[in-house]
């Protein structure tokens, strides 16, 4: 029971299974009664679904018009008379109901009294079944002893009244149900507190639980629990599952198992198997795949099941001359010819052996169920045997103009036959040998071939490295070799070096060399880089030598300024360097709109004149430019509002660092460098370069006596002699921006490699002479000047990583 409607004078409630025990009285009851002193009268309780009412102590109730002292149960239809009011006990919708009849309703007649021996017990259902103790609150329970004449005739008429009104109340207000079962036959038991009676293939039972059992030879016994309501014709069906059965599996050999595609054994076999049809499958040795469906019944039967296995072999029928011979099929001894045995079908190698003839071998292909026949087999004599061996090893071995093999090899002949054997390899001369070998004979022939030889030369630096033939270590280079008139692997090791590697043939009268440079690994690779190479803007940039040398200037040099001091630098990685000063036509490809200016009246713009009045940043992002067209990494990044070198140095364009700049101004090979970009002593040598020359003296001060190189300021670029590395304007024309931060003296107490500059700094180094300067201090390549700003006389040069 979910809940309980409660009707009274202020309206309808509903209770839950949860609000019980519900207290009935005066004030402080959960339903309060007209006229009731305050306290509770009565509980109304809950137990299995089914309603009670317990009188509180010293309270009366009247259940039907009797007083009631103990929980008794409540049914539709009851009436209970608590205080003055009067409670009906009813059903709406499947849902118990109390009514409450009270002075607000009107005037209540009180009910007589019926006295609690007037009724007769267990007539009432109410009052005949027990009721389990259900404790609402701690109060005494008054007994009541009463005195009595026993007599047995009135107690026999009161026990067979008694049993005859229970009988009928329990026919009276019993229920009819139908338990159906699968298989129909099944033993149908029903459990539960009340009895149960079967009458015509029902059951007669009262409303409540029951569990119903079912149970039939056969099957698995089957078992529910069931809730029987007043409700009329109540029908429940249970469904037994029958046993396994066995099947019992017959075969005439052993054979392996599969039960509905699932591994169930080794047959004959009993195995358990669920009734319904399955699908077995049988898998033998010697008789063809089985597959096939079986019904099984179940219920425990047994069932015997010997399918129809179909024979998978046939019978080998071998004679063989002479007899004797032993009969093998797929590897395995079967007896002597003659000889019939029986052979799993398919295709099957058949083999003959008898000593003193050849095995006779063939395939024969046997059918399920047939005969096949094989001979007369005539065994013939067996081969000769031959081992050819050569010195030395590897010779090509021919048997009347068929290739058998490379020496050391094993062949068997023909007996009693002459064979033509001819021995060859290359550089050496062939050899002929006629052998004539009986049935059965082995024999070993040894051969000396007799080399052809011709002369290398090996001629290699460094003189140390080692000299391998075929992998073989011949000694130090710079000998002659006598090697056999075949190719071989020439190969000059040393370590540190890359290992030279060709092949040659020598040739007998006709001496040759082989001559080589062993190079480290960087000069290999610098080998490989090509010389020079052109931007898509067409601008050249060539390879130049690595090295190292002591950049900065003596103290008594004259023209030295402080910040020159010496240090040794080297280089190890490859860079470009630009053979130009990068033109105002270059520069506009990047910003169209820049212009170089004039001074006086020369023009600073034209076309070909190298670019000035740009700073270091625009330098800077010129660079980052021509990077992005060449596809390659930049080589300044931003850092707020300036350009910053990268670290580490990528290969993207940037201009030359200090250490770069003067290495490849004043490079003059075989360890020599210059002082000045003519050479290392003064006056200037005529058309050396742009410099502040006499045709100038009207706009510079001072001017480099008795010199015209004919442009008072710049020149287009590539107008003067390049210097030892290719390279034009690498003094005079424009000074050009260095990639480095500006410092008056650098660290020098170890040797610097591949030095970028100051890793920070305010200013930026100025490398070179001018078109404006004429001084022997400016003319020097040694010299530095430093700035930020553009200067009409300031422009740059590219260069860039090899990788």
């Amino acid at each position: 029971m979910s809940e309980l409607i409660v009707r009274e004078a202020l309206g309808t409630r509903r209770f839950a299974a949860t609000d019980f025990p519900l207290a009935f009285g005066g004030a402080g009851s959960v339903v309060v009664l007209a006229g009731s002193a305050a306290g509770v009268d009565a509980y109304v309780g809950l137990h299995e679904d089914q309603l009670f009412v317990q009188p509180d102590a010293d309270r009366e109730v009247l259940h039907n018009g009797v007083p009631v002292r103990a929980s008794t149960w409540l049914k539709p239809g009851d009436v209970l008379n608590v205080g003055k009011s009067r409670l009906r006990v009813g059903r709406e919708q499947d849902v118990p109901a109390i009514t409450v009849e009270d002075g607000s309703a009107g005037n209540i007649t009180a009910p007589p009294v019926i006295s609690q021996d007037a009724r007769v017990h267990g007539v009432d259902d109410g009052v005949a079944e027990p009721i389990a103790a259900v404790r609402f609150r701690p109060g005494p329970q008054a007994a009541m002893v009463r005195g009595f004449h026993f007599k047995p005739g009135k107690v026999l008429l009161a026990v067979f009244a008694l049993v005859v009104l229970a009988v009928l109340w329990f026919i009276f207000t019993a229920v009819s149900i139908g338990v159906t079962t699968d298989p129909a036959a099944a033993r149908v038991d029903i459990e539960g507190v009340l009895p149960t009676f079967a009458v015509g293939g029902r059951f007669l039972v009262q409303p409540g639980r029951y569990t119903v059992q079912a149970s039939h030879a056969g099957y698995t016994a089957a078992r529910t629990a069931i809730k029987v309501s007043a409700e009329p014709n109540q029908n429940f069906t249970l469904k037994l599952q029958k046993l396994p059965g066995i099947l019992r599996i017959v075969v005439p050999e052993k054979a392996q198992v599969s039960i509905d595609g699932q591994p169930a054994g080794e047959a004959p076999m009993d195995v358990k198997l669920a009734p319904g049809k399955h699908t077995v499958a049988l898998s033998s040795a010697r008789y063809q795949l089985f597959s096939g469906s079986v019904e099984v019944a179940g219920a425990g039967e047994v069932q015997s099941w010997a399918p129809a296995l179909v024979p998978n072999w046939g019978t080998l029928t071998v004679t063989s001359e002479p007899a004797g011979a032993q009969l093998l099929v797929d590897g395995e001894v079967r007896g002597v010819t003659p000889i019939s045995a029986d052979i799993t079908a398919g295709n099957r190698p058949i083999e003959l052996r008898l000593a003193g003839f050849k095995p006779w071998m063939t395939d024969v292909q046997i059918k399920a169920s047939e005969r096949a026949t094989v001979g007369p087999v005539k065994l013939g004599l067996p081969d000769s045997r031959l081992i050819v061996r050569s010195e030395p090893a590897g010779a090509n071995v021919s048997v009347s103009g068929v290739y058998r093999g490379q020496t050391p090899v094993d062949i068997e002949l023909r007996p009693d036959i002459a064979h033509s054997i001819v021995v060859t390899k290359p550089g050496y001369e062939s050899a002929t040998r006629d052998i004539r070998l009986a049935a059965g004979e082995s024999r070993t022939q040894s051969l000396t071939l007799t080399g052809i030889f011709g002369e290398i030369a090996i001629r290699a630096q460094p003189a140390d490295a080692q000299v391998y033939v075929d992998g073989q270590l011949r000694g130090a280079p710079n000998q002659t070799l006598r090697l056999v008139a075949t190719t071989h692997d020439i190969e000059i090791r040393k370590p540190g070096f890359v290992d030279f590697k060709t092949s040659v043939t020598p040739r007998p009268g006709l001496p040759q060399v082989v001559e080589t440079t062993l190079l480290t690994a960087e000069q290999t690779r610098v080998a490989a880089t090509p010389a020079t190479i052109r931007t898509q803007s067409g601008q050249i940039l060539k390879l130049m030598p690595l090295g190292r040398f002591t950049m900065g200037s003596p103290r008594r040099e004259p023209g030295r300024r402080a910040n020159e001091a010496q240090r040794d630098v080297e280089f190890r990685r490859a860079f470009y360097v630009a053979v130009d000063e990068v033109t105002n036509a270059d520069f506009r490809r990047f910003t169209a709109a820049h212009r170089s200016g004039i001074f006086g009246s020369s023009s600073l713009d034209l076309e070909n004149q190298p670019v000035v009045n740009i700073d270091w940043q625009q330098a800077a992002a010129y660079c980052n430019w021509l990077s992005e067209q060449e596809g390659l990494p930049p080589a300044y990044k931003k850092d707020g509002d300036t350009y910053v070198p990268v670290t580490p140095m990528t290969r993207g364009f940037r201009m030359l660092t200090d250490a770069e700049w003067e290495w490849v101004a004043r490079y003059a090979g075989n360890g020599a460098f210059r002082r000045y970009p003519w050479g290392d002593a003064l006056p200037v040598a005529p058309a050396s370069g742009n410099y502040a020359d006499k045709s100038a003296n009207l706009q510079i001060q001072d001017v480099v006596p008795n010199y015209d190189d004919g442009y008072v300021a710049t020149a287009p670029v590539g107008k003067f002699p390049a210097n030892a590395l290719g390279l034009h304007d690498i003094g005079g024309n424009v000074a050009e921006w260095a990639h480095d931060y500006y410092a008056v003296s650098i660290e020098a107490g170890q040797t610097a490699v591949d030095s970028m500059g100051p890793a920070q700094g305010k200013q930026h180094l100025i490398r070179g002479s001018s078109w404006k300067q004429s001084s022997v201090t400016d003319l020097r390549l040694s010299a530095r000047d430093f700035g930020d700003s553009a200067r009409n006389d300031v422009g740059l040069r590219i260069a860039r990583y090899v990788e």
